[in-house]
């Protein structure tokens, strides 16, 4: 656990006295309709509304048969005697020896077959890593994280049965886990993690903690309480890991090489330095003494996706990943359709862009995203334009430190994963949406065709819609029809 802070002797002694309850006999209904006999004793935590919420995105893992599995925090094991049910070969494990010796005796009493386990990632170091989660990597990890947030010097229930609730632990959990990701070989190379969190303040720094430390993250499911609480499920992997991933030290284009190239859907090119990366129009892309340089193929298949709407992706992707590397996410700014700013001063300046470019082959299409990010440059003032760069936040960003998060974030938003769903439409829009807007006050107003305009939102097409004083909706296609006012005086 924590602390003190947390934890004194008072509380110990109140969750001694707990331990004297009868434990209780539940019997749990699968997503399957099968029911589980759980035997429950005092301070383990219950099958809720999260365990369903868990179960289901368990329950939509495609082909189980044989796949390792590791709950953590297994609590009264509901989670993972379901999982072998499925046919996942199961490790479980908990920090709490009464959910241990819960999870142990449910198992027996329902003829199913799980290794369980004490411990558990934590501020305190109780053996090595594969004393609670066996030698071998898993496939799948599950962890219902505890989502509350402590407050000091209140009465808690006591260290065991908090565990279950509460994340007392001062680095945090999520970190604790992508630490022993990073550093042990509990997950398989192609394996997913599954954590389910709360919106709070934690919860919602868990997907920019993902990116930072160079995994790929996408929300799997989301479930609102009667009272407001809001749960989401977060898939988390290792980005691109089945495809090439290609540097070249000096070329013309990394788009146009790929877009020539016979590589698959999910392959990278990076460039030392490109001598022709250009932008929409054809526009140049001047390559500073410092930036990245970097295409994927992103789709190469018979339907063509609209490209409207995977320009939006790129630009989120772009924009989430200079927010996790620099850390907030107040000073740049989402400008519609391609392009991320940095204000600096009052100052408005692009530090990078996307392009998505295209061809089609007899019945096959093949879609290339590029992007590059200024991360220092000799001179920010050039001629009758500025730029920023990322170094101007965080002088220790580099070219090392920001590849592995760029691919975790366009992974995050275009890799066709088992285990994931395909991102749909509306929740790109959805999320485009409320990034775009945080950044209009910064912009200004939009002007279009000489007249002042006001914002709308983004169609499924991923066009513009501007308003009129008049209420008359405009919809636009093209950035380069529209002047923002902040920006052009720039």
């Amino acid at each position: 656990m924590a602390g003190d802070e947390y934890f004194g002797s008072n509380d110990a002694e109140r969750e001694i006295e707990r331990l004297d309850r009868v434990a209780k006999q539940q019997f749990w209904t699968t997503p399957q309709n099968r029911e589980i006999h759980l035997t429950i004793p005092p301070t383990v935590y219950p099958p809720r509304e999260d365990t369903d919420v868990l179960a289901q995105v368990v329950q939509e893992y495609p082909h189980p048969g044989g796949k390792r599995f590791l709950e953590i925090g297994c609590g009264s094991g509901a989670i993972s005697l379901f999982a072998a049910q499925l046919g996942f070969s199961v490790t479980a494990c908990d920090i709490n020896p009464y959910a241990v010796a819960s999870s142990r005796n449910s198992a027996r009493v329902n003829s199913i077959e799980i290794d369980v386990r004490e411990g558990g990632p934590g501020p305190q170091n109780d053996g090595e890593v594969r004393q609670w989660a066996g030698d071998a990597p898993h496939d799948v990890i599950v962890w219902n994280l505890p989502y509350l947030m402590p407050e000091k010097n209140t009465q808690h229930l006591g260290p065991f049965e908090e565990a279950a609730l509460l994340d007392t632990d001062e680095k945090g959990l999520v970190n604790r886990l992508l630490h022993h990701l990073q550093t042990s070989n509990i997950l398989a190379e192609e394996g997913i993690v599954y954590l389910l969190v709360s919106q709070n303040e934690r919860g919602r720094s868990a997907r920019t903690l993902c990116l930072a430390n160079g995994f790929a993250v996408r929300t799997i499911t989301t479930h609102t309480f009667e009272d407001g609480e809001c749960l989401e499920v977060l898939g988390i992997w290792r980005p691109f890991q089945l495809y090439s991933k290609s540097y070249v030290k000096e070329m013309d284009s990394t788009n146009t090489s790929l877009l020539n190239s016979d590589e698959k859907e999910g392959s990278f090119l990076q460039a030392g330095r490109q001598t022709a990366g250009h932008g929409r129009r054809g526009r140049p892309w001047s390559h500073e003494n410092v930036a990245f340089a970097g295409s994927w193929v992103i789709h190469e298949r018979s339907k063509a996706p609209n490209p409207g709407l995977l320009q939006l992706q790129g630009g989120l992707a772009l924009f989430e990943a200079i927010g996790a590397l620099t850390g907030t996410i107040d000073a740049q700014i989402l400008k519609w359709p391609n392009d991320v700013l940095l204000s600096i001063n009052g100052d408005l300046r692009k530090v990078g862009g996307i392009l998505v470019e295209g061809m089609s082959q007899g019945k096959e299409s093949r879609v290339i995203l590029g992007i590059g990010c200024n991360i220092s440059a000799y001179e920010l003032e050039k001629e009758g334009y500025s730029i920023a760069t990322l170094q101007e936040l965080n002088t220790e960003i580099t070219l090392s430190t920001f590849q592995p998060v760029i691919q975790a974030a366009v992974a995050s938003w275009f890799e066709q994963k088992g285990g994931v769903k395909k991102l749909d439409s509306k929740t790109i829009i959805a999320q485009y949406n409320s990034t775009f807007i945080n950044g209009i006050k910064s912009l200004g107003a939009p002007i279009y065709r000489s007249q002042n305009m006001s914002f709308s939102k983004t169609d499924r097409e991923g066009r513009i819609i501007l308003q009129d004083h008049k209420g008359m909706a405009h919809i636009i296609q093209d950035g380069e029809d529209i002047i923002w006012t902040n920006y052009a005086k720039n």
